[in-house]
């Protein structure tokens, strides 16, 4: 009998910790692949952000291009349910101001 509940116990513990470990995969999945999301996103635009999330077996849940008020690319991916957001900024196409004429 102790046996028996020995091994219920083990059992339900290994369960239970592998639905943490992949909670825990899961979010920091999302939020790798909204990085490179937005990132291919600079560059690219939409289309390269969602064939990045793609690409990575997540899905595209958001995307905003920089306008006057929000000057930063948001991507937010998604991968079987939890989602993260990230942003960037395209540096490269603002003017830099230079000491020469």
């Amino acid at each position: 009998m102790t046996v028996a509940l020995t091994l219920a116990v083990l059992v339900l513990l290994v369960a239970g910790l592998s639905r943490v470990g992949n909670a825990v995969i899961n979010t920091e999945r999302a939020r790798i692949v909204s990085q490179v999301g937005v990132l291919a996103s600079v560059y690219g635009g939409e289309t390269a952000a969602r064939e990045a999330t793609q690409l990575n077996n997540a899905t595209l849940c958001g995307f905003s291009d920089p306008t006057p008020l929000n000057s930063a690319f948001e991507v937010c991916a998604d991968v079987e349910g939890i989602q993260r957001l990230a942003h960037a900024v395209d540096t490269w196409s603002n003017p830099v101001p230079t000491l020469e004429p």
